[in-house]
């Protein structure tokens, strides 16, 4: 998975970081948007991408390891949009 960054300061103090991922098994392109706290490192907010990745591929594998979750209910804390690159 290759990841691509930009970002630019808001008013607020944050960065809204935008983000190109490319991942190479599959060919499928993908970018988002992510708000950083002043505060976080560039290795915080990548970890954060790669997490989100992870679990999207997790929840598509045909061997679930459960098929319910009742105890981690996604919130905003992660702060991130993703869209699928229709080039």
């Amino acid at each position: 998975m290759k990841i691509k960054l930009s970002s630019k300061r808001l008013r607020s103090g944050k960065c809204q970081v935008r983000f190109q991922v490319a991942e190479e098994g599959t060919g499928d392109s993908w970018y988002g948007y992510a708000l950083a706290e002043p505060k976080e490192t560039l290795k915080e907010v990548v970890g954060r991408i790669e997490n989100r990745f992870m679990e999207r591929k997790q929840r598509l594998s045909p061997y679930q390891k459960m098929l319910y979750n009742m105890g981690s209910s996604r919130t905003q804390q992660d702060r991130l949009m993703i869209f699928r690159d229709r080039k």
